[in-house]
């Protein structure tokens, strides 16, 4: 028998137990209706997906664990224990923001009326009827909206006076309820899913919990982040604990997707195919808006087998611009239904004539009445603050009826008891290792050592050689020490420091970095080094997901992984855009999360060598393309800079839960360790200061400036010319440029020791970088005129061998000679020019 799609299909079993199928239907109407009136008063947001994605948002938040709905706790909902909830359909959050409103109102009333701490809720993490205002609005606006609006007491708006009103964004955010992904960036937010389900795996979690639950529809899973996770779930094994739940509607923002982007006569385009090829599990309900069908498929998800290591999908036939009470394509009977990619924006007059049609059937159904919805659209701002909340509120009146707010408060405080404090994990949850002090630069062994480690799981011992210094006159380049410290890390924390880095681990030497091998969920979970194919956005993408995930039940203590994902310098942008995601989510956690390492493994103008496509030198520039303070670049040039440098970051990062992101260049060549005796600062840990002083300057004779270096080849062949400087009796004071946002955190007295701020107007540049980016802010007007970079004449290097590449730079030794003479030469006169144009407008 031919092998087809239907025949690797894994089937859906029907429904043994009766479920709550009205009380669900009746909160899912009411969110529908809810996200509806959102759209109608703010004019703005998305229609057509939420409503298809309701049923859904529902049957996943009210099932019930037992179900195979979420475990979650709606009182506590970022309980480290509860299961994880995705909207990475993130444009799709207005069903979100609607359910969660429905439930604070049903605690809220059930605490008023039985003052029963059970159903409490801080208003702070409770979403209310009131927050409907805040919809889309920022939270500066709404801080005055009711005060502007004469609306501060107003009965209407009494919730308001507790905690004000909630800013609701337009798409999905992390700090949103249940909701643990930034969403709505195509197929990023989705991307983190196997890493945060590989999380709980590594930390040795039940298969039963927690589980991770995340939405996505078709066009987004043709972006490359989301193809890519198709095969990094895979790899991680990640089995039943990662369930998608996949919106199928055919229809995008502006097209259908099939017999639109994709013409009709490619009829083996078929979205099922593409991931039972892959290998997944696969489900497919004939229709996605249908309850039951929801609930047998999340029943059949938990029920499944735990030992069979595929993740799930369930492909889900839905309507974009779904209405529980259309029939036939019709609402009321009469009415055109807007469906497919016109349903996407709400582009609805305010109080039209549709948007009063799929009132009217909520009115009917429940025998409510909206107020003021029939006589056209409201100008006045006030007034439509009123009318806003005012059929808010009659939305919300339905729980009042037929014991539905009973039913619901109690079913959520059933499903958040479930939540317990405590978990059987093979993890330390109550220290965070993290802050060891064998980790600080002060307490790092200078001399290579030999550790004993022992497995935790299997028993096994055996001892590993660690050196994170080396002897001057020795061969190794920046890039050997990575698996040096990778190796430490693991050593002090306990294998917490998960490496992907593309199918060349090796290459860019983060392979030795794990102690106990590669991961593998059954057979190796203290393995560190994750296999992983060359997908550079994917692989970041797991990366995030691991590190964004804790196991401590205090929110200011950190029990999770720290992760680094890597490849060469020139393809590090493909990791930007979740990398910034991330960054977003990490500032806005009330928890501690871990900490992302980008390693660009090759970079610099050497990589060339390669080929023109892997010149490295513009590309790693997006790693300083963050708010200042919330990341930490580094650029490597001596092996010795490496140890130092790195955990002088890392002693930061694991302190700030600012810093998210730890960068680190490294180049590609081998070259002997400098012998730091001969420098001005002798300091063997002198990277850990950001900047340090190579030669300073010769006493009692004319100073020449300040010449900044950054990078592998620059820095090693401008300290090989210093003696022929010395010669020349060229007087500049060389500074070695590790990492800037180390040097910041320097006293004011040691940075003004190193580049006093006069020294800007008088300073050149040698760097395997760019004249785009300095390796300093705030460089003088003539610096690019006067600096070495590897763009020296605006163009594409040809490549060749690295010695070839290098001169092609400019940056071999005799141009770095005759730069640094001619910028020594011109010094009065550059000095000249910059005081004239100072005194031109006196």
């Amino acid at each position: 028998m031919a092998v087809t799609s239907q025949t690797l299909l894994s089937p859906i079993e029907p429904l043994s137990l009766a479920y709550d199928r009205e009380r669900l239907e009746d909160v899912g109407f009411m969110t529908c209706m809810t996200l509806v009136l959102l759209g109608n008063y703010a004019q703005t947001g998305h229609f057509g997906g939420p409503l298809a994605y309701t049923p859904y948002n529902v049957a996943v938040h009210l099932a019930g664990p037992d179900f195979g709905g979420l475990r979650y706790d709606y009182r506590r909902p970022k309980h480290p224990y509860g299961d994880k909830f995705m909207l990475a359909g993130g444009h799709c959050i207005p069903t979100c923001y609607a359910l969660w409103m429905i439930m604070g109102e049903a605690l809220a009333r059930k605490y008023k009326a039985t003052g029963d701490r059970r159903y409490y809720v801080d208003p702070h993490i409770a979403m209310l009827g009131i927050d409907a205002l805040g919809f889309r609005r920022g939270a500066g606006a709404l801080a005055t909206i009711l005060q502007e609006n004469g609306l501060a007491d107003h009965p209407l708006f009494a919730e308001a006076k507790v905690r004000g009103i909630r800013a609701l964004a337009g798409h999905a955010e992390s700090t949103d309820v249940t909701n643990d992904v930034n969403g709505g960036p195509s197929g990023i937010g989705i991307a983190t899913a196997a890493g945060k389900a590989a999380f709980w795996d590594m930390v040795g979690a039940p298969m039963s919990g927690p589980k991770i639950i995340a939405f996505e529809g078709e066009f987004a899973m043709t972006e490359g982040h989301a193809q890519e996770l198709k095969t990094q779930a895979l790899a991680l094994q990640v089995g039943k604990r990662l369930r998608v739940m996949f919106s199928d509607n055919n229809a995008g923002i502006d097209d259908s997707l099939l017999g639109g982007v994709i013409a009709t006569k490619y009829d083996r385009y078929r979205l099922v195919d593409q991931w039972t090829s892959y290998g997944w599990n696969v489900f497919t309900l004939d229709d996605g808006n249908d309850y039951d069908q929801v609930v047998a498929a999340l029943k059949t998800m938990e029920d499944w087998d735990p030992t069979d290591r595929r993740p799930m999908i369930v492909i889900g036939k839905t309507v974009k611009g779904y209405w529980p009470y259309a029939s036939h394509g019709k609402i009321s009977g009469h009415h055109e239904q807007i469906i497919g990619y016109p349903s996407h924006p709400y582009a609805l007059k305010m109080n039209s004539e549709y948007f009063i049609e799929l009132a009217k059937t909520y009115e009917q159904q429940y025998g409510v009445e909206f107020v003021g919805i029939r006589q056209g659209a409201v100008t006045d701002n006030r007034e439509r603050l009123i009318q806003f909340k005012a059929n808010i509120d009659i939305a919300m009146s339905v729980l009042e009826r037929n014991g539905l707010c009973d039913w619901l408060a109690d079913r959520l405080v059933a499903i958040g008891d479930t939540v317990k404090d405590e978990a059987k994990l093979h993890f330390d949850v109550k220290h965070d290792p993290f802050l060891d002090d064998r980790l600080r630069v002060s307490d790092l062994p200078v001399e290579p050592q030999k550790v004993t480690v022992k497995n935790r799981i299997s028993g096994a011992e055996k001892q590993v050689s660690i050196a994170l210094f080396r002897k001057p006159g020795e061969v190794a380049g920046t890039r050997r020490g990575i698996s040096e410290i990778i190796k430490w890390m693991n050593y002090v924390t306990d294998s917490r420091f998960i490496t992907l880095a593309a199918d060349l681990s090796e290459s860019i030497n983060v392979e030795h970095g794990s102690l106990w091998g590669h991961y593998d969920p059954e057979t190796n979970p203290l393995g560190t080094r994750i296999k992983a194919a060359i997908q550079e956005a994917g692989n970041v993408s797991t990366a995030i997901g691991l590190v964004s995930q804790s196991a401590s039940v205090d929110p200011d203590e950190f029990a999770g992984v720290w992760a680094l994902s890597g490849t060469y310098g020139a393809f590090t942008p493909l990791m930007y855009t979740p990398a910034r995601v991330w960054s977003q989510q990490n500032q806005d956690s009330k928890f501690r999360m871990g900490v992302l390492h980008i390693l660009a493994g090759h970079s610099g103008p050497e990589t060339a060598a390669d080929g023109r496509t892997h010149f490295g030198i513009f590309a790693t520039q997006v790693w300083k393309l963050f708010p200042r303070g919330q990341t930490i670049p580094l650029n490597f040039w001596d092996y010795n800079d490496v140890a130092a440098g790195y955990f002088a970051a890392a002693e930061i990062a694991a302190r700030d839960p600012k810093v998210g992101i730890i960068s680190i260049e490294v180049a590609r060549p081998d070259f002997p360790v400098a012998d730091r005796a001969k420098f001005a600062d002798t300091d063997l840990k002198a990277a850990a200061k950001g900047f340090y002083v190579i030669r300073d300057f010769a006493p009692g004779q004319p100073k020449h400036g300040y010449v900044v270096t950054q990078g592998s080849s620059s820095t090693v062949n401008l300290v090989g010319i210093l003696p022929r400087l010395e010669q020349a009796g060229i007087n500049v004071k060389v500074i070695a440029a590790i990492s800037e946002e180390l040097f910041d955190r320097q006293p004011e007295a040691y940075r003004n020791s190193v580049l006093p701020p006069e020294s800007r107007y008088d300073l050149m540049v040698v760097s395997t970088g760019t004249r785009r980016m300095w390796p300093l802010r705030d460089a003088g007007p003539l610096t690019d005129a006067y600096s070495l970079t590897s763009d020296w004449d605006n163009q594409w290097l040809t490549g060749g061998l690295e010695p070839e590449v290098i001169a092609e730079a400019h940056l071999d030794k005799e141009s770095i000679l005759k730069g640094i003479e001619r910028f020594a030469r011109d010094r009065a006169t550059r000095l000249d020019q910059q005081l004239a144009s100072l005194n031109r407008d006196r």
